[in-house]
């Protein structure tokens, strides 16, 4: 056997390692031209073999076309590797291009008019009408919307959320007949029953007098976010045990799983800041069951009636099981975008998922000592990005390392905007009137900010004009839904669809009509 291949066929169980081996490899090749010594004569052999075993390997080719793209293999399959890459390849092109394939109408039920809250995760849409019944529809062809039925007050709000992947359903409401606490149920989404691995299949989560404000989930955790005072209190929905109880510095709180047992928070302390926290192996008596881990401060901001302008808000990263994640962990969120508003100076922080993870790990090598405490210039500007917005954006939807935006052209013409942070180095850096590669330091002068904050974060800007003025959009790994209210009370939902491949268990491309 061939010695390359002797070393490689091993390392595409762990593609990220493969790549990473061969970023060294490759710049040694180039160096021992110079240089006559052993070590760069055997190293230079050894490139040689590697990238020779690549070319005539497609196995490994798509290996690291995976890699590239952030993924991992997923469902098992027979179909050659060859169609495998051109099936990747083919959903890579559709996110780029934003392409769409076809148009299918599908009725909902007549009654279902409007909705008070929905969700979109792994190719499931999820949505509660007003009153007490939530419905599921897979985006697939000949889907039909399953009814799940909820004794829920008719006069109070649902959050909901949910993993296809593990079959489960969670919703937080108020019973019809309870005690007036609020109320987590863990319910199977196939079968319209209470989920078999749940030991209690409901628990009291908050009294009447709290306001919940979202509801999130990540792999065995669920976490509910209350404001005045803000509070984040954290479940393990397999056994119902509380995890973390936890008070955070801002009555409004917004936040984030990045692991299942650690979460962020935006908070409006002093100028702005990202908090982020770590869930401790046991919660006591006395204990909230989480430690600070690290404070990242914003940039210095403009103040106006002792306010600060930081208006921090994270979004939901939705999972997806089709091509699995690199980190083999689809719940995980990889970027979080932060709001800044005062009138007309709108302004979009984005940072990665493995920055913050990143202050998790070195506390944890520190031996968990004091709070890690950083200045906006310590750790903002080469890890985030800041974008001025629009009055009249959307409020932005992100998953995995896309962030989705509706908004407006300079003629004021409706558009959908898809900015993509998973940006690989000497990855193709084509560029057309809709696809943008943005690899250079930006830099924002003036109001809101006191001084030029200047970030470096690259990504790629894909923007394409949309046929109707819309007033939300939801994203996952493989589909785009934009929705509107009509002035007739009945809801037309466009649902965009990327899917990759029968391999994937995914439709073809196509877009839906609800009415």
């Amino acid at each position: 056997m061939h010695l390359a291949t002797a070393f490689t066929i091993p390392l595409l169980r762990w593609p990220w390692l493969f790549a990473l081996c061969m970023t060294h490899l490759r710049p040694w090749s180039h160096r021992s031209r110079g240089d006559s010594s052993l070590p760069s004569l055997a190293a230079s052999s050894v490139s040689r073999q590697w990238q020779e075993t690549i070319a005539g390997c497609s196995r490994i080719q798509y290996q690291l076309e995976l890699w590239k793209a952030g993924f991992v293999c997923g469902l098992p399959s027979s179909m050659p590797t060859v169609e495998k890459r051109q099936a990747l390849a083919k959903h890579q092109r559709a996110w780029r291009r934003l392409e769409w394939r076809s148009k299918t109408a599908v009725k909902l039920p007549a009654l279902l008019r409007t909705y008070a809250a929905h969700a979109l995760v792994a190719g499931i849409f999820a949505f509660q009408e007003n009153g007490p019944n939530i419905y599921t529809l897979p985006l697939q062809e000949d889907s039909r919307v399953t009814k799940h039925v909820l004794e829920v007050d008719p006069g109070t709000s649902v959050l909901l959320t949910m993993d296809p992947t593990q079959d489960l359903l969670a919703v937080a409401y108020y019973p019809v007949h309870g005690s007036g606490s609020l109320t987590l149920a863990f319910r199977s989404l196939s079968v319209n029953q209470p989920h078999p691995m749940a030991r209690h299949p409901t628990i009291p989560v908050g009294s009447d007098d709290e306001e919940e404000l979202e509801i999130l989930m990540a792999d065995d955790v669920v976490g509910i976010a209350f404001a005045d005072p803000g509070i984040i209190r954290v479940w393990n929905w397999r056994t119902g045990a509380l995890l973390a109880d936890v008070e955070v510095d801002t009555d409004r709180p917004d936040f984030q799983f990045i692991s299942p047992r650690a979460f962020v928070t935006a908070c409006r302390v002093d100028s702005g800041c990202i908090d982020i926290f770590m869930i401790t192996p046991e919660k006591g008596p006395n204990s909230e069951g989480a430690v600070h881990v690290a404070r990242l401060w914003f940039p210095e901001a403009e103040r106006a009636d002792g306010e600060s302008l930081w208006e921090p808000s994270a979004i939901g990263v939705r999972s997806g099981p089709l091509f699995l994640p690199r980190k083999r962990k689809p719940h995980l969120p990889l970027r979080i975008p932060t709001g800044i508003s005062r009138g007309e100076n709108w302004m979009r922080l984005m940072v990665h998922h493995r920055t913050l993870a990143g202050y998790v790990s070195r506390y944890v090598r520190q031996s968990g000592t004091d709070c890690i405490d950083l200045e906006w210039e310590d750790w903002g500007p080469r890890n985030t990005r800041v974008l001025p917005g629009d009055e009249l954006d959307g409020f932005p939807t992100a998953h995995g390392e896309r962030v989705v935006i509706l908004g407006v052209d300079h003629e004021d013409r409706p558009r959908l905007e898809v900015l993509n942070f998973g940006v690989i180095p000497g990855d193709d850096q084509s560029e057309d009137e809709s696809h943008t590669l943005v690899l250079g330091q930006s830099t924002i002068r003036g109001a809101p900010f006191e001084d030029p904050v200047t970030t470096y974060l690259p990504f790629r800007r894909t923007v394409r004009a949309i046929d109707a003025d819309f007033e939300s959009v939801l994203m996952d790994q493989e589909h785009i839904i934009v929705e509107n209210q009509s002035p007739f009370e009945w809801t037309n939902r466009l649902l965009y669809d990327l899917g990759i491949s029968r391999y994937c268990a995914v439709p073809q491309m196509h877009v839906r009509w609800y009415s």
